[in-house]
């Protein structure tokens, strides 16, 4: 089909005249288009005195329709709990909750909560180096408050705190940082403490209720109106302070692995969770136990301790010292923290990880894990990332893949390794969007990085949803962005 040219010089010249646009309209319809459809219609391809044919003189506006396809039709899924706006989460619905569009909806599909929401954020813990995730949701609104609910939807509470900090018995809800008012949830929405019904609430330095996140073996740092430290227990008690033992400190450390470090008159020793001494306060300074492991300073020098106090490395007078559940770092060299001696591997320098240390070899990479073992993976040339279970490698040739510890390939070109935020399992998410189990099973296409217990956050075009891992690829429920409409 031949092309019709356009004159757009006329065009042009009525648009510059002193002419409505309605008017220009008229006039290019009249002298252009409406002959141009007839001539179209009645198929007049006569050469025109000006030699030009009678198409070329004014626009194609003819069109073979059935070389066009049909456009794709885009249908949102979802139901609604209630017919009005939920400003509120309705809870008691089932399911799993899912953020979507601003609001929240369960697995069912059903919407609970209009979008009010700034962000949705799984709460999780880290202790000893170990990420363990909650079964509560911190939810933030436009106006920066927040609140909490159970990632299933049986309670919520309502956007009235400033700060919510995730920790080993829940979630701590601070209302009035200054006033020390907070509230701890657990999983259940049961309430196990409220900082404005205890007593011992008077004798925290004000602005210091966060320091009550910081828990293990039972008890939450404080730091009292006096400047000294202590610990507390859900029952607003202080340790030791009944019994004769101790309970002020002029500094102090959380609880980890059993054992805190506390500072007394400018000597440092280590408390169990029975308040007593289990390691005497003889150190110039002393680091959490990281693991079995502990770093204390003694006459300018500093050492590695083991949970019996015993000394098993000696680092000397060095700067800087780091003790994780996987190495140990001094003035930048670093230790293995299974036999404490440098991280030296058949004659390669080893690269801290989350399971100890990798080395490159010749034929692949090897991984010297804290624990004595070791995981090989043949051909691999850089480890980039670990998670529950699956190994994130570039290759030799410069593609990536996910391995699992028997070096087998659960997926190519893999771009990240992607965490379950409520159960913690592990996947394997490819450049191209497709999400693999550690087994090399297909989940999702389409994903978009977010996994909430095995359902798949999924972007298809205008689409956006959530579906089950394994679920055939149909919709629980989605929205349709029509923005770039």
């Amino acid at each position: 089909m031949k092309k019709l040219i356009i004159p757009m010089a006329l065009v042009i010249a009525l648009l510059l005249t002193g002419c409505g646009l309605s008017e220009q309209i008229a006039a290019v319809r009249e002298e252009y288009i409406d002959p141009a459809i007839e001539r179209a219609d009645s198929g007049d391809l006569s050469v025109q005195d000006d030699g030009t044919d009678a198409l070329r003189a004014g626009p194609n506006v003819s069109t073979d329709r059935s070389l066009l396809g049909d456009a794709p039709v885009y249908e949102a899924v979802f139901e609604r709990a209630q017919s009005g706006y939920m400003s509120s989460l309705v809870t008691g619905r089932g399911g799993t909750l899912l953020p979507i569009g601003g609001g929240l909806a369960t697995s069912e599909g059903e919407i609970v909560l209009d979008p009010v929401l700034a962000s949705v954020t799984p709460a999780s813990f880290v202790t000893d180096g170990v990420e363990y995730q909650t079964q509560i949701y911190i939810l933030e609104n436009s106006d920066g408050m927040f609140a909490a609910c159970s990632a299933y939807g049986e309670w919520t509470t309502g956007f009235d705190y400033t700060e919510i900090i995730a920790f080993e018995p829940g979630v701590l809800c601070i209302s009035d940082a200054e006033q020390n008012l907070a509230v701890c949830y657990n999983n259940e929405g049961e309430i196990l403490f409220d900082t404005s019904q205890l007593s011992s609430r008077y004798e925290l330095m004000s602005g210091t209720v966060s320091s009550l996140a910081q828990y293990g073996s039972g008890y939450m740092l404080c730091q009292f109106t006096n400047g000294q430290y202590g610990f507390m227990d859900m029952d607003g008690q202080f340790l030791n302070r009944y019994t004769g033992g101790v309970s002020y400190f002029d500094e102090a450390r959380p609880f980890t692995n059993g054992r805190a470090a506390v500072c007394s008159n400018g000597s440092w020793g280590y408390l169990d969770a029975e308040g007593n001494f289990i390691i005497e306060r003889q150190y110039e300074d002393a680091t959490s136990f990281a693991g079995n492991n502990a770093a204390v300073l003694s006459g300018g020098n500093w050492s590695i301790i083991d949970s019996t106090g015993a000394v098993r490395l000696e680092l000397g007078a060095v700067s800087s010292v780091e003790v994780t559940p996987s190495y140990i770092l001094a003035d930048g060299t670093y230790y293995t923290v299974n036999d404490y001696t440098e991280a030296v591997f058949y004659g390669y320098t080893g690269v801290p990880c989350e399971e100890g240390f990798w080395v490159r070899g010749a034929n692949g990479v090897r991984v010297f894990r804290s624990d004595g073992t070791q995981v090989y993976f043949s051909g691999a040339a850089e480890l980039l990332d670990i998670s529950g279970g699956l190994y994130l490698v570039e290759l030799a040739d410069g593609s990536t893949a996910a391995m699992d510890e028997y070096s087998r390939v659960a997926a190519a070109d893999v771009d990240s390794l992607v965490t379950d935020g409520l159960t913690g399992v592990c996947y394997a998410l490819t450049q191209d969007g497709q999400l693999y189990d550690s087994s090399g099973v297909l989940m999702a296409e389409n994903c978009a990085g977010t996994v909430l217990n095995t359902y798949v956050l999924c972007e298809d075009g205008p689409m956006t949803g959530w579906k089950a891992a394994s679920g055939a690829g149909e919709w629980i429920i989605c929205l349709i962005d029509n923005t770039s409409d």
